[in-house]
């Protein structure tokens, strides 16, 4: 530890001693902040021990540099989360005594960038190269078909991880654990695993307007549904320039969103799921399933309205957002790192809330979690699994409290949001995440771009495909 952030430690401690004694204990929450946890809070969590890895190196590659603010921070500079990372990183390493080195990619992280990145990771496993004990990347197939290849630690199996504490993602275990195994987490400490949900922006000017409810209440409720969903989009439609025809380029909208990011949201919202957990928890092909042909038609329901949009490539991927801030768009696909961005909007008052439910019969509300956002991969040329373990612990749990709630706070609550109930809105739609099981990627554009009597054909010809990938899968987890 440098100089710098050993003084900038010891003031923090002078001034936060509550919280620094507290490494076996969970700080109390503060009770009038919305939980954000997934798991149970019980007492005593945290168990790793002070110092239980001194002067051991941790080293940990950044895949994308959308990853960067949730690590890397060089010294304090007044910015509240570049502060909370600098101090959360120092008190990583006081606790356990090791050196933790990030690494970040030189791409931009764009495009066929996600890839070579992808294909670096490999070929370093596959050379037996041990400089990386961990990287964080995207939900990338190529790296979940190293799964298959055995380039990865199980998670079950490292020293110090306790995946039952709030402060890891367990909703990954849920979409991506087979058979007992787990090849890619994420917790607390990567803010991307949060920024990155998907959410819908609403235009409560529009609704003040129409005489519309926010629909807060239906959310609270458990009756935010395809339903009331339709209903909205139809208020919202009109043709602004009364040429008989509703364009996107010119009349009011319901809904709209870049395809590729809107109808995948629409489709896990929905409770859509092609690959369910069978006997012994392996994946089963669903695809076919009465669910998954009600999910597809109710989404082609909202494609059928003329207030709602997909946008697609050739229109251009901003479109959307173009249509929102003129004030001719209700709802709109969005990551809650898009949220920010509206406090520039003077004439328009903004809420979001998530994707509504099938119907009211759906337990909960799924929020589709962005491939771009960061798993992390142990590699199994790791040498030394206990002393990752122990700084990914203690990594995300101090980022619960310092990175994770400085963020919800600062970013989304007091400089985005601008109403009470979209505050609670937050911990519902990330509790709500669901990742991505790249076991079926495809490209969900495709099913409301189908004409009718191509759609069966094509997901009769992808169930095909997904079964042979599905029975690999299968075997490897059974193993």
């Amino acid at each position: 530890m440098n100089k710098k952030r050993l003084l900038s430690l010891l003031c923090f401690i002078a001034i936060s001693a509550a919280l620094i004694t507290a490494c076996g204990k969970t700080p109390p929450d503060n009770a009038e902040k919305p939980k954000l946890q997934q798991g149970a809070e019980t007492e005593n969590e945290f168990s790793v021990p002070k110092g239980v890895c001194e002067g051991e190196e941790v080293n940990i590659y950044l895949a994308m540099p959308a990853y960067r603010s949730s690590y890397i921070a060089e010294e304090e500079n007044v910015d509240q989360l570049n502060d909370a990372v600098f101090r959360r990183n120092a008190l990583v390493e006081e606790h356990t005594g090791a050196n933790v080195n990030f690494t970040l990619t030189t791409t931009n992280g764009r495009g066929s960038d996600q890839e070579a990145e992808a294909t670096k990771i490999r070929t370093l496993i596959q050379a037996g190269d041990d400089t990386y004990d961990a990287f964080i990347h995207a939900q990338r197939s190529d790296l979940f078909a190293a799964f298959l290849e055995d380039m990865f630690v199980n998670w079950y199996d490292i020293p110090y991880i306790e995946l039952e504490n709030p402060w890891w993602y367990t909703n990954v275990i849920r979409d991506s654990a087979y058979g007992g195994k787990l090849y890619a987490m994420t917790g607390d400490y990567n803010l991307t695993s949060f920024s990155m949900t998907d959410c819908l922006l609403f235009n409560k000017t529009m609704c003040d307007e129409l005489g519309l409810d926010y629909p807060y209440q239906l959310v609270f409720d458990g009756e935010w549904t395809h339903e009331r969903f339709i209903e909205y989009i139809k208020s919202a439609q009109k043709d602004i320039n009364g040429d008989g025809r509703i364009e996107y380029t010119t009349d009011r909208y319901g809904f709209a969103g870049y395809v590729y990011e809107q109808v995948p949201s629409l489709f896990v919202g929905y409770g859509g799921d092609w690959v369910i957990k069978g006997d012994n928890s392996l994946p089963m092909l669903d695809i076919q399933s009465e669910q998954s042909y009600s999910v597809i038609d109710a989404m082609l329901d909202i494609f059928s309205l003329d207030g709602a949009k997909y946008v697609k490539m050739e229109e251009g991927s901003n479109t959307a957002n173009l249509m929102f801030n003129e004030g001719r768009l209700l709802f709109k696909d969005a990551y809650f790192s898009n949220i920010p961005a509206t406090r520039s909007l003077e004439n328009i008052d903004v809420g979001f809330v998530p994707y509504p439910k099938l119907s009211k019969d759906q337990e909960n509300y799924y929020s589709r979690t962005a491939n771009l956002s960061g798993l992390t991969y142990i590699p199994v040329t790791n040498t030394n699994l206990e002393a990752t373990g122990a700084v990914l612990e203690t990594m995300a749990y101090f980022s619960r409290e310092m990175v994770l709630d400085t963020y919800f706070d600062i970013i989304l609550t007091i400089k985005s949001t601008r109403d009470v109930e979209s505050e609670q809105m937050i911990p519902i739609i990330r509790n709500s995440s669901k990742f991505e099981d790249i076991i079926t990627e495809f490209d969900l554009s495709l099913i409301v771009d189908k004409s009718e009597n191509t759609l069966g054909s094509y997901i009769a010809s992808m169930g095909d495909i997904l079964e042979m990938r599905v029975d690999e899968y299968t075997e490897f987890y059974n193993e």
